[in-house]
């Protein structure tokens, strides 16, 4: 039998994600000798060592939010979100507040381009064209009526001071880079945690009778209840309107799609050739950005929401697909010798505080891939196997 089928078959084993027949190949395996059992507990102890277990928790967004501001935010944990989305609406985005509406935009985005590489710390981007590094910084400041705070611990407030609804619309960015995290509270009082390689653009405070605010990358919002002025997510292709539910966007700008996934309510799509979806909880919606084509499937949410906790979970998912969300935290290139290697299958828990090489390593000694990493480059080859 080939090696590939049988590392394949042990990571899936270690991982819990094995099927019959995969548990069988194992099986078979390690029957055939001692030197295969030595060297499947070899591949067990490195597998714990690099994913560390985690115990199933009711997600608490009031620690996952004091766990950015400790430096601590990359527990060991699973989540869920049935119990606190009574507490406030959840975009997630992540989104929580019954049903919202996403009306497909077939026009540019609207937000100005940025070299994300450019930036090597979070940095606030002012509507005049200042730009202040956040990092490591505490400050306060007055600015276009609106009370503007940064905490040394990764978090960024705004408070209305004064002034009318009627006062002009001041927009600011806030730019997250690579291997970076943020928090954001928004004037109206509403929480954002951005994840790496982000940009989130919103008013200084809210006016008139809609709250809008624009996102490329992936972001997870805690929206304060206003009847009166709903909240808007411009992502990437979709407008999105909550009114009520929870749900995970992902709308990265060198991504072909942007994705949607349903943790509790109703979304409904419509799509300017007249086409119409919604999909109901544990879905995921995915919209084509050059076909303009929509496609939904049962998926399990928390593999889409656990990146707030610091926390990737990869089932059975394409090498591809897990290097580049790894490659967003952990600051790296990728490069592949055979182009086939990019659709070869792993299960895989990353934690961010485990080292990159660590989990490399894993990938290379359960599987036929080898993967070497010089500086921020890693190239992706077909590994030997004597």
């Amino acid at each position: 039998m080939k090696q590939e089928l049988i590392y394949q078959a042990i990571l899936s084993t270690l991982a819990h994600e094995a099927t019959n027949e995969e548990q069988k190949i194992v099986d078979e395996w390690l029957r055939e000798s001692e030197e295969n059992r030595e060297e499947y507990e070899g591949m067990r102890r490195m597998y714990e060592k690099a994913t560390a277990p985690r115990k199933p928790k009711q997600f608490d967004a009031d620690r996952a939010w004091k766990q950015v501001a400790d430096h601590t935010i990359y527990k060991k944990k699973s989540w869920y979100l049935s119990m606190w989305v009574r507490y406030a609406a959840v975009v997630a985005v992540v989104v929580a507040s019954g049903l919202f509406f996403i009306t497909d935009w077939f026009r540019a985005d609207s937000l100005d381009e940025i070299d994300m590489m450019a930036y090597n710390e979070p940095t606030l981007l002012l509507e005049g064209g200042d730009e202040i590094d956040l990092s490591g910084r505490s400050f306060t400041m007055k600015r276009d009526q609106a009370l503007i705070k940064n905490d040394a611990d990764n978090l960024l407030s705004y408070e209305a001071e004064g002034g009318t609804d009627k006062a002009k619309i001041v927009h600011n960015r806030l730019i997250i880079p690579r291997g970076k995290m943020y928090r954001l509270v928004l004037e109206d009082g509403t929480k954002v945690w951005l994840n790496s390689e982000t940009e989130l653009s919103y008013p200084s405070r809210f006016t008139g009778t809609k709250r809008e605010v624009e996102l490329l990358g992936e972001a997870f919002f805690e929206v304060t209840p206003d009847k009166e002025r709903p909240f808007y997510v411009k992502a990437n292709g979709m407008d999105i309107r909550v009114l009520g539910t929870s749900f995970n966007v992902s709308a990265y700008q060198d991504s072909e799609s942007t994705s949607t996934t349903l943790v509790e309510g109703s979304v409904a799509v419509s799509t300017a050739n007249g086409a119409e979806r919604t999909i109901t909880p544990s879905e995921r919606l995915a919209y084509n950005k050059k076909s303009h084509q929509l496609s939904v499937e049962k998926v399990d949410t928390e593999l889409y929401t656990s990146w707030i906790n610091g926390v990737y979970i990869f089932k059975n998912m394409p090498l591809e697909e897990i290097l580049e969300k790894l490659s967003r935290w952990y600051d790296f290139s990728v490069t592949y010798q055979d182009e086939t290697l990019k659709h070869t299958r792993f299960s895989l828990t990353a934690d961010r505080k485990t080292d990159i090489d660590k989990l490399l390593e894993v990938i290379n000694y359960t599987s036929d891939v080898k993967l070497e990493k010089q500086g921020k480059s890693i190239n992706v080859k077909k590994r030997r196997i004597e």
